[in-house]
């Protein structure tokens, strides 16, 4: 397994309900964890409206912000950082990415890109090696099964349940991507302690 300072988690609001579980299981690790929350429902939102791709890139980022907020409600602390060395790594924290990535707009402004991207983009900024997305599916599914493990540059080009722009950071980074269901949250926890777990190892190295 790989030894990382912090463990970057894509919390995806397509398993919010679930979202106390997941927290449980996390806390329970007593692991320094960074939590990127999806958009959920507020980015869903400003996906119906018709704005210009600069617009509905921060509407986005901020819609992040929102479901941050919500997940923070469940008693997990939110950062705010300008910079990447203002992040301190002490248990779990919630990130709230609009003024990182104000600071930092390096990303294409474009729904290619979502917070599956931008949250390898800050894991490779964190030199972490790996993300953890958690989301309603079980992992990557190609011609109906489940793909176990996968280099990030077949995937390029084609719809699965990572954005489009994701394998290709990947590979530019070097970072991995485990996807695993949310609703059965032990898996993230066998993923981090025992480095095997039901789901699909997306691999950027």
């Amino acid at each position: 397994m790989i030894v990382e300072l912090v463990i970057v988690v894509k919390l995806g609001g397509s398993v919010a309900s679930n979202v106390k579980r997941i927290l449980s299981v996390l806390q329970s690790l007593g692991e320094d964890i960074l939590i990127i929350p999806g958009g959920w429902v507020f980015a869903e939102l400003v996906r119906k409206l018709d704005v210009r791709d600069d617009e509905a890139h921060w509407m986005a980022i901020l819609a992040m912000e929102q479901y941050g907020y919500y997940i923070s409600s469940f008693g997990i602390k939110t950062i705010k950082p300008r910079d990447f060395d203002e992040i301190e790594f002490d248990g779990i924290r919630v990130l709230l990415p609009y003024g990182l990535l104000i600071n930092h707009d390096e990303l294409p402004h474009s729904w290619d890109v979502t917070s599956d991207s931008i949250a390898i983009w800050i894991a490779s900024k964190l030199r972490a090696g790996r993300v953890i997305k958690l989301t309603n599916v079980d992992g990557i599914i190609l011609n109906g099964k489940l793909v176990e493990r996968i280099q990030a540059s077949k995937l390029i080009g084609i719809q699965t349940c990572l954005d489009k722009f994701a394998p290709k950071l990947m590979v530019e980074h070097g970072i991995d991507t485990f996807i695993c269901n949310g609703f059965f949250a032990d898996r993230v926890k066998d993923y981090i302690t025992k480095g095997r777990a039901r789901g699909t190892l997306v691999e950027g190295r």
